[in-house]
């Protein structure tokens, strides 16, 4: 039997699962929620997002739509509520939710306030449902591919990994929530906060963090464009972060790493056409092209998220308390760069 979805927030990123579940024949959508009374009728159309405009437009004859989110987490005929609602309002429901003996997905950040993320987590483990949070670039086949080779020392140690993420101006959110940095973290908190949690995944907790940054020309208060540096115990390790959100209209969105290791480098641009994963090893002549699965990181999630419901197990790609850490050490970027001081972690 499918598992039975609840989508609560029909926006980009809820619009992006909608279609997505509507494709994976493990799941069955029975319920959806927004507070857009044409939204909560089943009509999606018009918005934007970074990646495109979201998945589905409309959706079939079955599944019911309502505007409290309370009514869909009560709703007898939803065994996962997946939360794409603003960023401030996931602790509120993720914690009714899994209080309501539901499975919930919910959409990255958990939060931007750690207390708030550890109230999460402290639902989440006394809760009878099973809980992850979204951080896709766990499960985003390139990503996932360096996630497999850095662990299996196939070109021997890192020297040094370079993470970009460049995006326009996001402006298709309702009411220009996202970019109110105090409901949103601005473009720490809902950007760069995916090669935070990407690098935590990869190489674990850094000892100490050094970020410069700026802000003003997308949100007044919060931050635009970060640049951190993760320090390791190894000195010879380099691993940097960069992102932002300021870019012109035109710009769109470009995510990219570039990794060095003994042995090979390699180098992946997602965003821009044409781009493929590259494999540069040492003493060839020329590149090689690394093929990867074609899904995307949002895909990966929710089919390994429903995996894990079918089977009763907890996720452990990505745990409550790994998406707990990741906002904490986004927040000790933040103190970085506030006080042009290195931190520690």
């Amino acid at each position: 039997m499918p598992v039975r979805v609840g989508v609560v927030g029909c926006g980009f990123m809820g619009k992006t699962h909608l279609g997505i579940y509507s494709k994976n024949k493990r799941a069955i959508v029975t319920a959806y929620c927004d507070i857009d009374p044409k939204k909560a009728k089943g009509d999606f159309g018009g918005g934007g997002g970074n990646l495109g405009d979201g998945g589905a437009k409309k959706l079939g004859a079955g599944a019911k739509g309502y505007r409290k989110v309370e009514d869909l987490i009560n709703d007898k005929n939803v065994d996962v509520v997946d939360i794409c609602l603003p960023t401030y309002l996931h602790a509120e429901y993720a914690i009714k939710a899994l209080n309501a003996g539901k499975h919930v997905l919910c959409e990255k950040p958990l939060t931007v306030d750690v207390k708030d993320a550890e109230r999460v987590v402290r639902a989440a483990k006394k809760a009878d449902g099973l809980m992850m949070a979204a951080h896709c670039m766990r499960f985003w086949p390139g990503w996932a591919w360096l996630k497999d080779v850095v662990d299996s020392r196939k070109y021997g140690k890192v020297h040094s990994a370079v993470f970009r993420r460049f995006a326009s101006t996001p402006t298709w959110t309702s009411h220009n929530w996202i970019l109110n940095a105090d409901l949103s973290g601005s473009a720490l908190f809902d950007l760069h906060i995916h090669d935070t949690d990407f690098v935590r995944y990869v190489f674990g907790d850094p000892k100490a963090v050094f970020s410069v940054g700026n802000g003003g020309k997308a949100t007044r208060k919060g931050i635009d464009h970060i640049v951190t540096s993760y320090m390791y115990k190894d000195p010879n390790l380099l691993v940097t972060a960069e992102g932002g959100w300021n870019a012109d209209p035109t710009y769109g969105f470009t995510m990219r790493y570039t990794v060095v290791f003994e042995k090979a480098t390699v180098d992946f641009d997602l965003g821009r056409e044409g781009r493929v994963l590259q494999l540069h090893k040492a003493g060839a002549k020329q590149p090689e092209t690394v093929k990867v699965p074609t899904h995307n990181g949002w895909e990966g999630e929710i089919d390994y998220f429903l995996k894990c419901v079918e089977s009763g197990k907890a996720p452990t790609v990505i745990t409550p308390q790994d998406a707990l850490d990741s906002v904490a050490l986004v927040h000790a970027e933040l103190e970085s760069l506030e006080s042009r001081k290195p931190v520690k972690f």
